[in-house]
């Protein structure tokens, strides 16, 4: 889809609908893609679920799957199969034995490293891409769109 730019004549309802729906169906589809990545990359949802392990030791499960907008049923699932790879290690807590705290590997912590060098970079190279106007508006019209999706998810009142 092309983008349109200030010279261009402003899309109508129907193109920004159109538009959004091609975006979240892309959100979509990139939360379970296998990661293209040979040596084992992460999913957009396993990498998710792992980032807030970037910066400390473990963390709850059920902590994790807020931060990642999941239900803990589903991030046990996951974790379940990035324990198969090695990704990560599960522990019982011993204060609260009904506690399971989650901590990355040796492995786990290169993998996640790699897989944010690689989506920041990502990033980085399409910001960079678009024109000054658009640059100064990105910011502002990304949190407003998340702030609608976060809307559409929790549906009608």
């Amino acid at each position: 889809m092309e983008i349109s730019t200030a010279s261009a004549k402003p899309p109508t309802v129907d193109q920004f609908l159109a538009a959004f729906d091609a975006f979240a169906q892309a959100v979509r589809r990139a939360r379970g893609a296998r990661a293209a990545d040979p040596d084992g990359g992460l999913t957009l949802s396993q990498y998710g679920l792992l980032e807030p392990l970037a910066d400390r030791a473990d963390a709850r499960v059920s902590e994790l799957a807020e931060r990642a907008g999941i239900a803990p049923s589903t991030a046990s699932r996951i974790l379940d199969a990035l324990e198969r790879r090695g990704i990560v290690a599960r522990k019982r807590e011993a204060q609260d034995r009904r506690g399971v705290a989650v901590a990355l590997t040796r492995e786990g912590t290169e993998v996640l490293s790699r897989e944010h060098e690689w989506l920041r970079a990502r990033q980085r190279g399409f910001y960079k891409s678009l024109p000054a106007d658009e640059r100064a508006l990105a910011p502002d019209l990304l949190l407003r769109l998340a702030a609608l999706i976060d809307e559409l998810a929790t549906g009608p009142e």
